[in-house]
């Protein structure tokens, strides 16, 4: 049995995203066949992990208002393979645990040292804690890393969002 159970060959493409603020991420288009044999039913936006051009990746198939998914080609690959916009490409992939979140080491640190705040991580379901880790990892410095980690670990023990730990702030 192959590890991956689903491939095709497809062309990157800018794809963008928002409504008053448009952002423009790279992306491959889901073909048309796979929308039959993957349960979007169940999940609207389905995790998978696999690779694009032999470089790992994990991410969701996400919907499009027109009926089409996109998978965001992250940066990593075009780094690694100098592919772009206009390439075609591999991608394999396999459906992934739907509740799998990765979590940076100095966020799983932070709750660690603290039982109130590891007790609510775990009651929050995998799409909230997603927001809080993509929050800490979008972070480019060491400051800026340990500054989200502050303001995650406070709306978590606050049981809020961090748009709601924003607005507090004001």
């Amino acid at each position: 049995m192959r590890y991956f159970t689903h491939d095709f060959v497809g062309e990157i493409a800018l794809h963008g995203v928002g409504k008053a603020r448009v952002i423009t991420y790279k992306v491959l288009f889901m073909p048309p066949r796979f929308e039959s044999e993957l349960p979007f039913r169940t999940y609207l936006r389905l995790r998978v992990e696999g690779e694009i051009a032999d470089v790992p990746v994990r991410g969701a198939w996400m919907p499009v208002g027109d009926g089409r998914r996109y998978f965001i080609v992250s940066p990593d690959v075009k780094a690694n393979t100098g592919l772009d916009v206009g390439d075609e490409v591999e991608m394999r992939f396999r459906i992934d645990d739907q509740d799998y979140v990765d979590v940076p080491a100095a966020l799983q640190a932070a709750l660690n040292q603290d039982e109130l705040a590891l007790a609510q991580w775990a009651r929050l379901t995998a799409g909230k804690k997603r927001m809080f880790t993509n929050h800490v990892m979008s972070a480019k410095t060491t400051p800026t890393e340990q500054r989200r980690v502050d303001e995650a670990m406070v709306a978590i023990k606050d049981g809020i969002t961090l748009r709601d730990l924003q607005k507090r702030k004001q």
